[in-house]
């Protein structure tokens, strides 16, 4: 699986994703498990610049 850039494709509406963000809002970690409404609303000032939280995401693995 590789990272689909944000600003090309967007999940499906109810689908659960790996979500990634390159700042540190997370603490040490830069994924977790969202959607499609997390990529659209989370919202961060960075630089005194309003940008989108998570730039990547990617489908969740199968279950073992």
């Amino acid at each position: 699986m590789t990272w689909i850039d944000a600003r090309e494709k967007l999940p499906k509406e109810s689908e659960r994703v790996l979500l990634f963000t390159p700042y540190r809002v997370l603490g040490d970690d830069y994924a977790c498990v969202g959607n499609r409404e997390s990529i659209t609303t989370c919202i961060a000032r960075i630089d005194r610049k309003k940008v989108r939280v998570f730039t990547h995401w990617m489908p969740l693995p199968p279950k073992p």
